[in-house]
């Protein structure tokens, strides 16, 4: 199937061009390959590569202005422009989980199709080819698009919430954003993971990270509501509660918003988000105010 980008077609013939210039493979993955097959805009551009980024990115450097920065243990580029807008550059990649929750543990794979064998779900699992003879052919081993057409967020694998926890709450966010719902093996799946205890081996870091991306949704609370049949809200606080709606304000406020509904258990909520003193003391003070409110 052929599947045109619908947004930065520029800058991904330049960054074509140039990988062709290098002999490489190059695709657009993930995100972006989802919401172009969904009729949508996609700020979330990721590169995959069939070999090393570098010089392609230091070449879109040179083209573009910006710098860039290597992450050596995940194989990967990440190439900030003038304007700061930050776009990654992957190497083919697998990965191995030493023990669940753990970070992975990066190697090179052989080709796109093993490299999407390892994404969170097959809605994010595609990738389109940005050159040679294949150019717009959309890559798909794991059937994502039928997923889209479905409304389906599905696993990989078994093992996908063991080995990374932080997919509970990535399936909520997608299901919530597109009104989505769990394919049935999947709900099973992240019911089971939640009972193990699995999301509770996640950093509060990491948790807290799932929250706010959560929070930055235009509306969280399908995927709030979803995470909380799962039981997975109790594991960031065991009284987590959220109120039936959430204005279209800044994560911060919706943030105070939650604590303030927490009453006297909204403080232990803020300060196990692991945030500076400062940003801690700021959203308590919020969501003081917010309790006072007649």
């Amino acid at each position: 199937m052929e599947l045109k980008p619908l947004n930065d077609l520029p800058l991904l013939e330049k960054a074509a061009a140039l990988a062709d210039g290098y002999g490489l493979e190059l695709y657009a993955v993930g995100g972006c390959a989802r919401d172009w097959a969904l009729g949508r805009e996609s700020s979330d551009i990721d590169f995959l590569v069939g070999g090393d980024p570098e010089p392609l990115v230091a070449a879109l450097q040179e083209a573009y202005g910006g710098g860039h920065k290597k992450f050596k243990p995940f194989l990967t580029v990440r190439f900030f422009d003038k304007n700061n807008r930050r776009l990654d550059f992957a190497r083919f990649r697998k990965e191995t989980y030493a023990a669940p929750g753990a970070l992975p543990l990066v190697s090179e794979a052989g080709s796109a199709a093993e490299d999407l064998k390892r994404r969170d779900f097959a809605c994010n699992a595609m990738a389109l080819r940005l050159n040679g003879l294949e150019k717009f052919a959309l890559l798909d081993p794991y059937g994502g698009l039928r997923d889209i057409k479905d409304g389906l967020v599905r696993v990989l694998h078994e093992k996908s919430f063991e080995d990374d926890p932080t997919r509970v709450y990535r399936a909520a966010r997608f299901a919530g954003r597109f009104g989505w719902r769990l394919e049935g093996g999947t709900l099973e799946l992240a019911l089971a993971a939640v009972k193990a205890g699995r999301p509770a081996l996640l950093s509060r870091e990491r948790l807290r990270n799932e929250l706010v991306k959560i929070l930055a949704e235009a509306d969280p609370v399908p995927a709030l509501e979803l995470l909380k049949g799962l039981g997975a809200l109790a594991v960031i606080h065991p009284a987590f509660s959220f109120p039936p709606s959430l204005a279209r304000t800044p994560v911060a406020e919706r943030l105070a918003a939650i604590a303030a509904l927490m009453g006297p258990a909204g403080g232990e909520f803020l300060a196990g988000l692991n945030l500076s003193r400062r940003e801690t003391a700021a959203l308590a003070e919020l969501a003081g105010r917010l309790r006072a409110r007649p």
